[in-house]
Parts: structure tokens; C-alpha cells; sequence
């Protein structure tokens, strides 16, 4: 009988060698699974031992696997469909923890698989050049209007600024993403000496400025000026004879100028040293056009020169004319006026002792300036709604020199930020020499804080501000939780209402500045530690006294309906009834509704 195998059976080599053969490779074939397993799962980390081995690194540092001492076969394919293997069934050496495998996340979890990663946003560049012009153009009007934007073909690291400022105003990006390239196309170019490296380094600037990042954006701002003056950008026919022709190139230069002017002007109120390198040259450049002939691209006119405007006040005019003649001086001339302005008072704030004479000097500059304004330059928005820009920023810089030229003489004291790692707003000295009574330094400043604010609410959209009125900003809210805290209670809301402003100014721009969101919190900080403010509100009058009729008076037209009995009654307690407890008492009502009643 043929059994199937003989009791006395002994294997020859060619089957003990086979056999050996087939075990290595099934040995082979278990690690294998098992590492792919773990690569499956999300565990790369995982080096779990198999046979005792790791992957080893051969002489050219390529990895290399071994498995039970015996090297992986070229052309051994790894399954392409494993079945699935926790990763707690996986041996794993001593003192080796499996790192968490995607696999163990429920399957309604959105977290990403190393496999999977996130888009990043993508705008295009044309998108980022036009929410430069619409947001922060307006505000520093140097390059060429955007109309001639492609034609004038930049330079690559101009255009790279250009895009890393319109990035901070995109639904989509941060800001962030274009930084570092930034930088470092900046450095590349860095031996450029030319007018359009002047230009980038100051839109550099001003951008850092606005990220809260000071020292980097005074080193761009110092850059720029010392090559402006090296090449000769302050010199009268420096724009003419560099633009080839250009009108419009002519006027960007001129522009750049007056710009890096007023600049370094807005960085120097946050330092306590006034060195001012634009105005160690001959400020020969001419004045540049007004905003609506250079954007519509019409023909610019002859531009004028800074001492013709300055003596704008002693020129003959008509003064028996009805219709008052067209201003011959641009908004962005009364800009470089205003700046002037408040850089005296910087540098005069820095004395400690100076005679009278010099401080009343100023102080009537800053208030004949506002009284000369020719009536096309008294608003700031037109019949249209739109805005100014130019002309919003004079006169937020002269009241916000006012409140710089007064402070330090009165007797208010504002709940200033420390100076730390952070400026956001200009601290004063603390008690300087007045020239008047510091009483009337008192009302002064108030009354400067209150136009700046009354400023804020005509110009409620942050579209085209520039980073320093952030600094006005917030120098406006301290001063008028200073106020609330000196003056009486009766008024305080009335101060309050004003802190309210700045802070709702400053929450529209903190989302996109950093600058922004430091001032943003440190006033509300400050308000929530005036004494003056009341969480609950100021409560409504008390109305039990009042008679039914009262109440129910219907007021119409401006005239009250109601039988004529009760005018007396109705006159005695209508402002306790309904004004008080609906309009805020202010500072020095000509007009107090308490009384009313006598009229």
C-alpha cells in the first residue's frame, strides 16, 4: 500500500535548501507586512524590530532595510492592499512608544492625513496691486497713479513691495506670506541707488510701522533718505531732469520727497531726539498737484514753490468777490505745512525751559492756520461723500500737535503705555513751563482731542489711513479719559462717548495692523481703569412723579399736543423726564437743560 509518506523518509539537500529558502521569505514577507502596515497608518516614526534590526544607513547615507540579516530583494513587491493592523498588534522595542496613527481619528474628524495638505490662499498679482491703490495709495500717494502703474514697468523689488502691502488688505492672506521675500529682495538690490529704491524703502517703512515693527521700519526709513540725498532728490530740477519727460514721473518724484519729509516727521514723535535729516538740506523741491488732477491723469500744472505758499497770506486777492477764486495750493501742500508745524512743536517740547514768546509763537501758528484755510479746504468730504485724504491729514496733524503742544503744560494726566518693547503713542513730558495759566492748557488740549475725534466720525472709513493716525488715535482717547476724570461726573459721558470713537476706529484697523490692535488694547485697558466709568450706565431719571398726562404727551412738528392746562405742568418736567435721560450733558453747555424750564 502506497502511504503518502514513508515512515523512514529522509530529505535530500535540494529539499532542505528549498525549505530554507521558504522560510527566509515568509520571515521576509511578515516584516514587510508589518512595515507597511505602520507606513499605512501614518506611523513613519515607527521603527518597530523586526527580526532585531533596524534600517541601517549605508555608506552614500541611503537607507537601507535588513531583515533577519538578510537584505530585501530588488524586485520584492510590496502589497498593494494590506489589510489594516492597529498599531498596538506591531512588536516595538524596548522603550519604543508607537506615536498615534491617523487611523485612530473618528472618520468625521477633518484633520488632515500626512498625505493631505492644506492649499495655501493664492491671489493674483494684479489683484494685490489694485487693493494697494485702493487702501493705502490714497493715504501715500507717491508712485504714479494707477492708471500708469504697467506702463511705468517698476523695478522687480518695487513691485514686490508693492504686493506686500496690498497683501495686508486681502480677504485671504495674513500679510505674512509675502515678508520674508520681502526682505530679502530688498537686501539683493541693496547697491541700487535709485530714485524707485528710494520709493520702496519708504513704502518698507511705513508698512513696518503699521505691523508694529519700529526698528525695522526706521532702518528702511534711514536707508531711503540717505540714498534721496546722496543722488540729490531735495534739489529743485532733480524731478525734471530724471523723468525723462514725464510729467507724471516728474510728480511721483517730487512726491517721494515731501513724502520721506513728512515721514520722518510721524517716526520721530515716538523718540526723544529730533534730528530731522529732510530738513538739513534745502527744501527746493517744488509742491506737488492736487490728488484729483493726478489721479484723473490730466495735465499738471506748473507746479508752485514752498516759499510762494508760504506767503499765500500776504498775496493779493479779491476780497469783494462773491464766488471765491479756485485755490491755486493742493491739500498735499497744506499736509507739508501741517507736518512743519508739529515738528516745531516736537523740537520745542524737547527744551526744557524756553521763553514764553516762542511757545505763544506756535500756538498761534496752529490756530491761524486752521482760521486761513481758503473755504474749498474747511471740509474734508466733498458734496459726493468722498474724501480728502490729504487734507483729513492736516488737519488731524494740527490738532494732534495742539494736544502735543498743551498737554505737557496742563494739568491733565493720562494713563500713558509704558515704554517697554512697544511704542504706539508719543508720551510728553511730564510738566513743562506753561505760557498761559495751565487751566487754559487744560481747555486747550480738550478742545484739540474733541476736533481730532469730530475728525474721526466725518472720516469713519478706514480706507485709505495711514499708520499714524493710530497714534492720534489713541493720544485722543487718553486725553479724553484724562478729561472725564477731572471734570465733573455730569459730564463724563460725554468724554466717554468720545473714548468710545477712538477705540471703534482703532477696532477697524487692528484686524489688518498690528500697531492698531497694541493702541486698541491699551486704551480700552486704560478706560477700564478710569474711575469715572460706570458699567451699568447712567441710570434714567426717575418718572414716579410724574403725572400720567406728562407721560403720555405726544410730542409732533416740534409742537406739543396736548390740552393747554397742562403746558406749565409739561414745561417744568420735560427735560428731567425725557431729555436728560436721553442726551448727555456736556462741557460748558451754553445751553444746560436744566434750564429749560425757564424758557
Amino acid at each position: 500500500m502506497v502511504t503518502d509518506q514513508p515512515t523512514n523518509f529522509q530529505p535530500t539537500s535540494d529539499f532542505r535548501q528549498h525549505r530554507t529558502t521558504h522560510s527566509m521569505l515568509t520571515h521576509s514577507f511578515i516584516a514587510l507586512n508589518a512595515l507597511t502596515t505602520s507606513l499605512l497608518c501614518g506611523n513613519a516614526p515607527l521603527r518597530a524590530r523586526v527580526g532585531g534590526k533596524r534600517k541601517v544607513a549605508n555608506s552614500h547615507g541611503q537607507a537601507q532595510d535588513t531583515v533577519n540579516n538578510t537584505k530585501i530583494a530588488p524586485g520584492l513587491q510590496l502589497p498593494l492592499h494590506e489589510p489594516h493592523r492597529p498599531p498596538h498588534h506591531l512588536s516595538t522595542g524596548p522603550g519604543e512608544i508607537p506615536q498615534p496613527s491617523t487611523h485612530d481619528v473618528p472618520a468625521s474628524s477633518n484633520a488632515p492625513t500626512p498625505r493631505e495638505r492644506k492649499p495655501e490662499p493664492y491671489v493674483p498679482e494684479d489683484r494685490l496691486v489694485r487693493l494697494f491703490y485702493e487702501n493705502f495709495h490714497q493715504a501715500h500717494p507717491i508712485l504714479v497713479p494707477p492708471g500708469q502703474y504697467e506702463r511705468r514697468n517698476y523695478p522687480a523689488y518695487l513691485q514686490q513691495v508693492v504686493k506686500f502691502i496690498g497683501s495686508h488688505y486681502s480677504m485671504v492672506l495674513s500679510g505674512d506670506e509675502f515678508y520674508d521675500s520681502t526682505a530679502s529682495t530688498l537686501a539683493a538690490h541693496s547697491a541700487d541707488k535709485s530714485c524707485s529704491m528710494v520709493q520702496a524703502l519708504l513704502l518698507h517703512s511705513i508698512i513696518l510701522c503699521a505691523r508694529n515693527e519700529r526698528p525695522r521700519a526706521e532702518t528702511s526709513l534711514a536707508q531711503a533718505i540717505s540714498i534721496a540725498i546722496e543722488i540729490g532728490m531735495y534739489q529743485k530740477d532733480f524731478a525734471t531732469l530724471f523723468a525723462n519727460n514725464d510729467e507724471f514721473e516728474s510728480e511721483s518724484l517730487r512726491r517721494t520727497w515731501w513724502e520721506l519729509f513728512i515721514w520722518e516727521i510721524c517716526m520721530r514723535t515716538l523718540q526723544q531726539k529730533f534730528h530731522f535729516r529732510c530738513s538739513d538740506v534745502p527744501n527746493e523741491v517744488l509742491l506737488p498737484c492736487e490728488e484729483s488732477t493726478y489721479a484723473s491723469l490730466q495735465a499738471i500744472p506748473p507746479p508752485a514753490s514752498l516759499a510762494a505758499f508760504r506767503a499765500r497770506v500776504f498775496a493779493d486777492d479779491d476780497d469783494d468777490d462773491e464766488d471765491p477764486a479756485p485755490c491755486q495750493y493742493s491739500s498735499f501742500s497744506y499736509r507739508i505745512e501741517a507736518f512743519h508745524i508739529l515738528a516745531r512743536v516736537l523740537v520745542l517740547n524737547s527744551i526744557p525751559e524756553t521763553h514764553p514768546d516762542r511757545l505763544q509763537a506756535i500756538a498761534n501758528t496752529l490756530v491761524s492756520w486752521a482760521h486761513l484755510l481758503p473755504p474749498q479746504k474747511i471740509d474734508i468730504v466733498d458734496i459726493y461723500g468722498g474724501i480728502d485724504e490729504m487734507l483729513f491729514q492736516a488737519q488731524f496733524i494740527i490738532h494732534y500737535a495742539a494736544m502735543l503742544l498743551h498737554l505737557p503744560r496742563s494739568n491733565l494726566r493720562p494713563r500713558f503705555p509704558e515704554q517697554s518693547m512697544t511704542i504706539i503713542c508719543p508720551v510728553t513730558p511730564v510738566r513743562l513751563s506753561p505760557s498761559l495759566t495751565r487751566n487754559v492748557h487744560d481747555v486747550k488740549t480738550i478742545g484739540a482731542s474733541k476736533e481730532l475725534s469730530n475728525l474721526l466720525s466725518v472720516h469713519c472709513v478706514p480706507q485709505g489711513y495711514s499708520p499714524f493716525v493710530v497714534f492720534g488715535t489713541i493720544f485722543c482717547g487718553l486725553v479724553q479719559l484724562a478729561a472725564s476724570e477731572a471734570h465733573s461726573s455730569e459730564c463724563s459721558d460725554h468724554h466717554l462717548n468720545r473714548v468710545v470713537l477712538a477705540l471703534g476706529s482703532l477696532n477697524m484697523l487692528r484686524t489688518k495692523w498690528r500697531l492698531a490692535q497694541e493702541a486698541y488694547r491699551h486704551l480700552k485697558g486704560a478706560a477700564r481703569q478710569t474711575s469715572t466709568i460706570r458699567p451699568e450706565g447712567r441710570p434714567l431719571q426717575d418718572t414716579s412723579g410724574v403725572s400720567a398726562s406728562t407721560r403720555n404727551l405726544v410730542v409732533a412738528d416740534g409742537g406739543m399736543l396736548g390740552p393747554a392746562a397742562d403746558y406749565d405742568a409739561v414745561n417744568g418736567s420735560i427735560s428731567s423726564l425725557f431729555l436728560s435721560a436721553y442726551i448727555d450733558p456736556t462741557c460748558s453747555d451754553p445751553f444746560p437743560l436744566s434750564q429749560m424750564s425757564d424758557f
